[in-house]
């Protein structure tokens, strides 16, 4: 982008001895607090340097669009996603090659909101299904981990939506294989020294069995899901969309749209189960709105049929966006909200602190859905609500998710009761994506 020039600011951050500090207390903490540590210190920018790689970090909500929107062409997702690809392979979502275009381009139509609504109706038919499995939960009368599911209802919406499938069995040693390899992705990311994965310790062994759990479940699921569709349905949209790829290929493309379509949309789901027993009145109002819901169709989306919902999921998204932070690296030198930034630099960007600063957003760290006033007509920048990320590469499933998880948590409200054990506010971690520090552990009733 040029030189830069002298009219730049100069960045805070740890100097001399405390940068050793630092990195001591980078390498103890969860990385959500560090930074949020960190933050309450410097402020919304924050310069590091580690050994030849400087990192940089911005929570303001003009950084973010930045690196975003404007100065997207010369960002790629870099060294910070290497891990992921080791899960996801060259799927959209870690894929930096050029190639990358012609991927996003050809699978934009079958998640663009017109299309999405057209699916929406077997998305309530997949909401319908869950409630069935949480029905027979409740009637065990054992304590639910609402994490564990929320994941298992998030996997079923996901696999008979999107692929047309139901493949419920060895269910749970899918949930756990998923939730084994992702912790050891972030892990690994987290602490690069630790041993390559051709050394056989106990974790390498044990995220090998997991993966191969997984492709088993992703072959099984190509397979049938192509054998199966109907022209027209969102799984033979998708492999249309697909079609010319190699087998490798095809399984990274899908691989990356399951993960996507139940990984983060289960962590949300998990906060809004933890928050809502607390918010009588948002759960009234959920209530009401969903007891006349039936199958969506036609030209009427579900964010007009399910306002309340979609703004309690909105909330949600804002306290607690499941992809916390982001990571890019510039191709070349940048200013950044002011702030001269070299190639190659790793660039971090926290929507989960710019959607909780209450220059922003007044209700700051409160829960407080606001259903009479849509989040639209209360942003007061375009980055500062960024649980998708934005621009050219914000979240292919943005749509389907909001859809899956309106109807979802509506469904739940309609149907269920439920309590915590533990009602105290959360302990959140970031581990790959953020998430309780401890299981939601509660009691769940059929109304």
């Amino acid at each position: 982008m040029g030189e830069i020039g002298l009219s730049v600011k100069q960045a805070p951050g740890p100097r001399g001895m405390e940068v050793l500090r630092t990195f001591r207390a980078m390498g103890r903490a969860d990385p959500m607090q560090f930074w949020r540590d960190m933050h309450a210190v410097h402020g919304d920018t924050i310069s590091l340097k580690l050994g030849p790689l400087a990192i940089w970090f911005f929570a303001s909500p003009e950084a973010i669009y930045e690196v975003f929107v404007t100065q997207n062409r010369i960002m790629r997702k870099g060294l910070a996603y290497s891990g992921l690809r080791k899960l996801l392979g060259d799927g959209l979502i870690t894929n930096d090659r050029e190639n990358w275009t012609t991927q996003r381009q050809r699978l934009n139509p079958v998640f663009s909101p017109g299309a999405i609504n057209n699916y929406a109706g077997s998305v309530h038919d997949a909401c319908e299904a869950g409630m069935a499995e949480l029905k027979a939960l409740a009637e065990s009368g054992k304590p639910v981990d609402f994490g564990h599911a929320m994941t298992r209802l998030t996997m079923r919406i996901i696999s008979l939506a999107a692929f047309g499938i139901d493949l419920t069995r060895g269910h749970d040693e899918i949930v756990d294989a998923f939730e084994y390899a992702f912790a050891f992705i972030a892990d690994i990311t987290a602490d690069p020294v630790r041993p390559p994965l051709f050394v056989p310790t106990r974790e390498n062994r044990k995220f090998k069995h997991a993966l191969a759990v997984i492709d088993g479940f992703l072959d099984e699921l190509i397979d049938q899901s192509r054998s199966q569709s109907k022209p027209g349905g969102m799984s033979g949209t998708i492999f249309s969309a697909l079609e010319g790829n190699d087998r490798k290929m095809l399984r990274d493309e899908v691989i990356t749209l399951y993960f996507a379509g139940f990984e983060t949309t289960a962590r949300t789901m998990t906060f809004l189960m933890h928050q809502l027993p607390e918010h009588p009145q948002v759960l009234e109002q959920l209530r009401k709105e969903a007891a006349g819901l039936s199958r969506p169709g036609g030209r009427d989306s579900v964010a007009n049929l399910l306002p309340a919902a979609t703004e309690v999921v909105n909330e949600a998204l804002r306290l607690y966006p499941p992809v916390a932070m982001m990571a890019r690296q510039p191709n070349e030198d940048c200013v950044i909200d002011g702030y001269p930034v070299k190639a190659n630099s790793l660039v971090i960007v926290c929507p989960f602190l710019a959607q909780r600063n209450e220059a922003w957003w007044p209700a700051g760290e409160a829960f407080a859905p606001s259903p009479e006033t849509p989040l639209s007509g209360r942003l007061l920048h375009r980055g500062a609500f960024a649980p998708f990320g934005a621009g050219a590469r914000m979240c292919l499933g943005k749509h389907f998710a909001m859809v899956e998880m309106a109807l979802a948590i509506a469904m739940i409200a309609r149907d269920f009761d439920w309590r915590l054990e533990d009602p105290s506010p959360m302990e959140l971690e970031f581990h790959g994506t953020l998430r309780p520090a401890r299981p939601v552990i509660g009691h769940l009733s059929v109304r």
